[in-house]
């Protein structure tokens, strides 16, 4: 269905104040995880890579928000989308699953976004 990948230079956003700007493209809860997180630089960096990601595996499509699509971890701290409004309508309709995979090395993230076709019940 779609595949995304995003390569991104974790000091390319130090700079980059207006990605913290809640419900803008992070949503307050995913800001909060980067803040308390080990590396809050590098937890940035991996949310907006899997955003980015995200959009190149999506098909295109209109009337949704950055925030639809928001990046939660389990409590082994693997990374999911939780999906909202349009978009979670979307996926939905379309029966479409997304799976994501974030890696960190050398000053980058790495991260790969997969859309496939949820298996039927």
């Amino acid at each position: 269905m779609g595949l995304g990948h995003d390569l991104q230079a974790i000091s390319e956003l130090e700079d980059a104040r207006s990605l913290l700007e809640p419900d803008v493209f992070f949503t307050a809860a995913e800001l909060a995880y980067f803040e308390h997180s080990a590396s809050p630089k590098q937890s940035l960096a991996a949310g907006f890579s899997a955003k980015e990601a995200l959009f190149k595996a999506l098909p295109a499509m209109e009337d949704w928000f950055w925030t639809d699509a928001e990046l939660v971890h389990d409590a082994r701290h693997a990374p999911r989308f939780q999906f909202h409004g349009a978009l979670a309508e979307r996926l939905s309709r379309e029966g479409w699953q997304v799976a994501v995979s974030l890696s960190h090395s050398g000053g980058f993230v790495s991260t790969v976004v997969l859309v496939t076709r949820a298996p039927s019940p």
